[in-house]
């Protein structure tokens, strides 16, 4: 069941907020180098994208109800985020820095297509990995 994401805005201000999924959007929490590919591959379909230097991964903003719908058990790292988890979002305009920020801003919208996310790092893995052991060839 796909749920409609509320309005939302990023946080002002100069501080990073803690904010919780499931209501605006659902987070898919990547390491950093697979969703470095999977950016790539993505281009200008990616919605807005926060990346966490400290913990080493990009989280990309989903329809509220994709942790529902995505059976994820590749590729391998990936976490999909929703109504029990919260998440570091970065101010609006926080782009650059050593904390939290945005490595794609949120532009006209911010949410990124769950099938075309899921795509898009089926594809990064791969070419980071290999193929997956037993897929069709």
């Amino acid at each position: 069941m796909t749920t409609r994401a509320l309005p939302w805005t990023p946080p002002s201000g100069r501080s990073a907020q803690l904010q919780s999924a499931g209501k605006s959007w659902d987070a898919v929490r990547v390491p950093h180098l697979l969703g470095k590919r999977a950016l790539e591959s993505l281009g200008e379909a990616t919605g807005a994208v926060i990346e966490n230097p400290y913990d080493g991964v990009l989280y990309w903003l989903t329809t509220p109800g994709t942790a529902d719908q995505y059976d994820i058990d590749w590729p391998p790292g990936v976490e999909v985020w929703g109504a029990t988890a919260f998440i570091e979002v970065p101010p609006v305009d926080c782009r650059k820095g050593p904390g939290v920020r945005w490595r794609v801003p949120p532009r006209d919208r911010h949410l990124t297509a769950p099938a075309a996310l899921l795509d898009a790092l089926k594809i990064a893995a791969s070419a980071a990995l290999g193929p997956r052991e037993g897929a069709a060839r």
